[in-house]
């Protein structure tokens, strides 16, 4: 075999190598690792709308191009190559490097130069972003005049790649989407290729001839798929949509919607499309969103993605959809929590007390893909909208989380749940998901239909909008779109009442003492505290927020579905008092609801907590009744909502429920939600109206802002990227409003054993808003080891001695949860 001048360049340093001794890694060997990698990857995720295999995997292994420059190779601390020279002053980024080269070398087998750099771009972005132009232009004046030398290396390395991998004529043009997906398979071939399964010195003593070499590279680039779970583990394929829904069913039988959605399923016929949902609380949306995983005819279908609201939906759903890979997945499926507080951890957590995640097990954490990068490459998995949405933003390896979703069925939970500007971002991820081959499935008993006909348009194009009468699927392909009506599975009369703020808690009270199962939702963590304290004294009473730390908050969920679940053991009066974690994914059966003001559509929601199934009632409450605080005022209370939801929202919503006493579900939840958001007036007491009238310039101004501000957010997405963005959200974040951070609640003897108890640690975070806490703990110092914890490094410790908060005034109470001030 006759030897390569390039074989002297390395693409690793002896250090970065397992078993190397005083050598590094040779760059032809590595090129062609990685493009091993990158065609068994294509098994598992292939390109969108277009088949190349071969010359994926060649330009993938171009990838590293750049190395062969003596800037890199001085990096590596080299001070001499044979054969070429190493001058001090040339760049010494390989990323920047590759692209010039790489596009000369394109040019030179004939590809137009706009394509060649479109493609060489796309390859170079590997370390996150596509470089800038100023550092391709400091590249390519290198590259242009370099030593003779460097350029027959270059000239070498790409003939070994192309006989390697049997790369023949020219690669395709590349549409954006197919692009984006070439940056993300460039990137996770490169990851995996550079790890010890493929990169390992003791290979090096065979003889080097490109094509072998490529050939046993794929043999390991496959086992290595496999051991980390990228390979295998699809969703089953079905004759039809009815044996799609059979799956996502269990042994129930389908209702209307799943029967409607089964129809669609059947007429998309394997294809991608829009599906859009909208029906009641409790009419098994979610049951219908996972039929629409499962392959239709001879293909499998690639996983399922569930992007919840918050991280405590997802939570709370990822024993459902562990239930559901269980009975239809073909092999081992690795299933990722995919949030912030999530990863392989807390996921191991979540299969364990459902008897899963053991080694026999067909679903398993997700081991390998810890970390917000990896999360979405994942087979199957549920987090927080937002790890999908940051695809879209200009974030660091935003490419690899759509690569993660290309193929997939990817389902939008409770979409009325998001503001203009997270929804514009919704709008343009789902534009991106249709140019990547999945099927997307939007839920909601809530939506206005101007939020609905936005997303439709981003799939279907600007093409008439049907929307058949509530509760309705409505379904797009490009150029047309069709809906379809079905029966609600149950029907009924709901009384609406106000009452005055702050007489809410002696009507849970007098409600609960006559034996009726009572949901109080406020607005506010501390209201609810509050108004628990008043409860509790007198009547059986629970207490459920999000300022509890999480595995506590989970447990409070557990015990409230025991309780009010389906078959709940809750035999007498009790108040169950609430924030807004019981408006969403929360299986409950109460008699009555006490509600702060909120904008009517989450004043629907939270109605959807009662009367929700069939049981026996106490005397006095076989129909179900909401009590609207505020609602009999002329003006809502300010402090119930003040900082919470938009006031023209809110007025124009007390203005409607006042109007309409009587509601029939479930025609009346589109109608009210249709009538609140859309442009004509409601009917209101002078007083309401005028309140309705002065809050519509801020609203305007504000929906205005979002809508541009999603703009720019989403048109950055593809720009180069400033070196001290950090990996995530970048400047533009995927929610508006007001900050955040996350804590852990830790006494100074669990720090002191800190290994010990992080395990139990992981699971006790929290979300805080207030702003003096939060300037509390981000000024504190890190703890010793603190950041090296698993599942910790973003979180903030929040001491604790005896309860109470050290430094700050704030305890932590077992029954009350974090109480500030």
């Amino acid at each position: 075999v006759k030897a390569l001048t390039s074989s002297a360049l390395w693409a690793k340093s002896p250090d970065r190598c397992a078993g190397a001794s005083g050598s590094g890694y040779p760059l032809p060997q590595h090129l062609l690792e990685v493009a091993a990698v990158a065609m068994e990857l294509q098994a598992v995720v292939p390109c969108p709308g277009l088949s190349f295999p071969a010359w994926a995997a060649a330009l993938v292994g171009y990838h590293d191009l750049g190395k062969a420059s003596p800037g890199f190779q001085r990096l590596l601390g080299r001070v001499a190559v044979p054969g070429f020279v190493l001058p001090a002053a040339s760049p010494d980024r390989h990323d920047a490097m590759t692209v010039p080269i790489l596009t000369a070398q394109l040019q030179k087998l004939g590809l137009a130069r706009e394509t060649a750099r479109a493609l060489a771009d796309a390859v170079g972005a590997h370390h996150g972003s596509i470089v800038a132009s100023t550092e391709v232009m400091a590249a390519g004046r290198w590259s242009t005049s370099c030593n003779p030398a460097w350029a027959a290396a270059h000239d070498e390395l790409f003939r070994v790649v192309l006989a390697g991998t049997g790369a023949e004529d020219l690669p395709p043009e590349l549409d954006s989407s197919q692009l984006r997906w070439l940056m993300g398979l460039t990137t996770v071939a490169d990851w995996i290729g550079s790890s010890d399964s493929l990169c390992r010195a003791d290979r090096l003593a065979e003889a080097f001839e490109p094509r072998a070499w490529y050939e046993q590279s794929r043999l390991l680039a496959r086992a290595a798929l496999i051991e980390i779970g990228l390979a295998g583990g699809g969703l089953r394929s079905v004759d039809s949509g009815a044996e799609a829904m059979a799956l996502a069913l269990g042994d129930r039988g389908p209702r209307p919607l799943q029967q409607a959605v089964a129809r669609i399923i059947d007429d998309l016929a394997g294809e991608p499309g829009l599906i859009v949902i909208e029906a009641p609380m409790g009419e098994g949306k979610t049951e219908a969103g996972l039929g629409c995983g499962p392959g239709l005819g001879s293909s499998d279908g690639r996983g399922i993605y569930m992007a919840m609201p918050t991280q405590a939906t997802s939570n709370a759903l990822y024993g459902r959809l562990a239930r559901f890979l269980e009975r239809a997945s073909t092999g081992r499926s690795e299933l990722a929590l995919a949030h912030g507080a999530g990863g392989p951890w807390a996921a191991q957590a979540r299969l364990r007390e459902i008897g899963l995640g053991t080694a026999d097990s067909s679903v398993q954490a997700a081991w390998w893909f810890k970390g917000s990068k990896r999360a979405l490459l994942a087979g199957n998995g549920i987090g927080t909208v937002d790890q999908a949405l940051i695809g879209v933003l200009n974030a660091r390896h935003n490419f690899v989380r759509m690569f993660g979703l290309a193929g997939r069925t990817v389902i939008f939970d409770e979409l009325h749940a998001y503001d203009s500007y997270t929804g514009g971002l919704i709008e343009c991820l789902c534009s991106w998901l249709q140019g990547l081959g999945c099927r997307v499935v939007i839920m909601s008993a809530t939506l206005p239909a101007e939020r609905r006909d936005l997303i439709l348009q981003a799939w279907a194009g600007d093409v008439p909008m049907p929307a058949a009468a509530y509760p309705r699927v409505t379904w797009a392909r490009p150029g047309r779109v069709q809906s379809l009506a079905f029966p609600a599975a149950r029907r009924q009369q709901l009384a609406v009442q106000g009452i005055a703020a702050d007489e809410v808690a002696n009507r849970a009270v007098a409600l609960a003492q006559q034996g009726a199962r009572v949901l109080l939702v406020v607005n506010k963590v501390a209201r609810a505290q509050e108004l628990f304290g008043l409860v509790r004294v007198a009547v059986p009473a629970t207490l459920f927020h999000a300022r509890f730390p999480m595995d506590e908050r989970l447990e409070i969920e557990r015990k409230v579905l025991e309780q009010f679940g389906p078959g709940g053991s809750c035999s007498g009066g009790h108040v169950l008092v609430a924030t807004q974690v019981a408006e969403q994914s929360l299986d409950i059966d109460m008699d009555v609801l006490i509600t702060d003001i909120a904008p009517v559509d989450l004043v629907l929601q939270r109605a959807g907590r009662i009367h929700r199934h069939d049981r026996p009632r106490p005397s006095g409450f076989k129909q179900p009744l909401v009590l609207v605080a505020g609602l009999d005022q002329e003006l809502p209370t300010v402090d119930l909502t003040s900082w919470i939801y938009d006031r023209w929202l809110v007025l124009r919503s007390a203005a409607w429920l006042h109007a309409h006493p009587l509601l029939q579900f479930p025609r009346d939840i589109d109608r009210a939600v249709q009538e609140v958001y859309g442009p004509e007036p409601v009917a209101a007491v002078p007083e309401l109206a005028d309140a309705i009238e002065a809050a519509w310039p801020d609203h305007q101004a504000e929906e205005s802002e979002m809508v541009e501000l999603a703009r720019q957010a989403t048109s950055s997405a593809a720009a180069p990227m400033d070196d001290d963005i950090a990996d995530g959200g970048a400047q533009f974040g995927t929610r508006l409003g007001q900050d955040s951070q996350t804590i852990v609640p830790v006494t100074a003897e669990q720090l002191a054993a800190l290994e010990e108890h992080g395990p139990f640690l992981v699971g006790h975070y929290l979300s805080i808003s207030h702003r003096g806490l939060m300037r509390h703990v981000r000024t504190q110092p890190w703890p010793t080891g603190w950041r090296d914890q698993p599942g910790l490094r973003h979180h903030r410790p929040l001491l604790v001695v005896a309860g109470a908060v050290v430094g700050f005034d704030a305890r932590l109470d077992p029954e009350l949860g974090l109480v500030i001030g």
